[in-house]
């Protein structure tokens, strides 16, 4: 590491329990709920996210961790894998905040693609006992993910079908006499325009003053 880059002094080590406070002003919650699943994971797999401490009056002060220290109390492990930081109170303030606040937020639809996909291994009963949702709220997140994508699949259907729709329209077997007779009247569609004409908008109009010489041939205008 640079020291150079670093003010604070860092080390890693393993602390005895009974030697580790948590501080005074730390104002994170945490519901029982969530609290008997952070027990039960650490219970389980240990703490795999060191506290962060500093050395305070011959113990060990929690500036990040605290959740994890009670766990680890009630389930009664004696020593937790510490990041130790030297650092005065202003700035163990600062960094409880920072600490507690600045992690980043979940993006809610990949959110929703993990749970699904844990879902489908561990199920609603495991994945609820082990992460901070009940499982009503891991049920609703997925419901509303393939919903979601059941809307844009039901969109890019009906894309993909207008597209073919499009194509069969104007799709039409005409002999090389026929094709260059429309291709000429397009010309002379275009050529006779004031304004410039897309060779689909001079066929379109061909078509709409065909369509209307014949209504007037009917009504004996002619």
């Amino acid at each position: 590491m640079d020291s150079g880059s670093n003010r604070n002094k860092i080390d890693f080590r393993w602390i005895e329990r009974e030697n580790i406070r948590p501080n005074p002003w730390n104002p994170n919650r945490m519901s029982p709920e969530n609290a008997a699943r952070l027990a039960n994971e650490i219970h389980g797999c240990g703490i795999i996210l060191p506290l962060v401490v500093r050395p305070l009056d011959g113990k060990f002060q929690i500036i990040d961790g605290e959740h994890r220290w009670q766990a680890a109390s009630q389930i009664g492990l004696e020593r937790l894998p510490c990041i130790v930081v030297e650092m005065d109170d202003q700035e163990a303030r600062l960094k409880t905040i920072q600490l507690n606040r600045l992690r980043g937020e979940d993006d809610p639809e990949l959110l929703a693609r993990l749970l699904r996909e844990l879902n489908v291994d561990l199920g609603l009963d495991q994945l609820s006992s082990r992460l901070p949702f009940d499982q009503l709220e891991i049920q609703q997140t997925i419901e509303l993910l393939e919903l979601k994508e059941s809307e844009q699949s039901r969109k890019e259907l009906e894309r993909e079908m207008q597209e073919l729709m499009k194509d069969r329209l104007f799709s039409v077997v005409v002999t090389e006499q026929e094709k260059i007779a429309i291709e000429r009247a397009i010309f002379l569609a275009q050529s006779k325009a004031t304004q410039p004409l897309r060779p689909g908008s001079a066929l379109a109009l061909l078509c709409e003053g065909s369509v209307s010489d014949r209504a007037v041939s009917k009504s004996g205008g002619i």
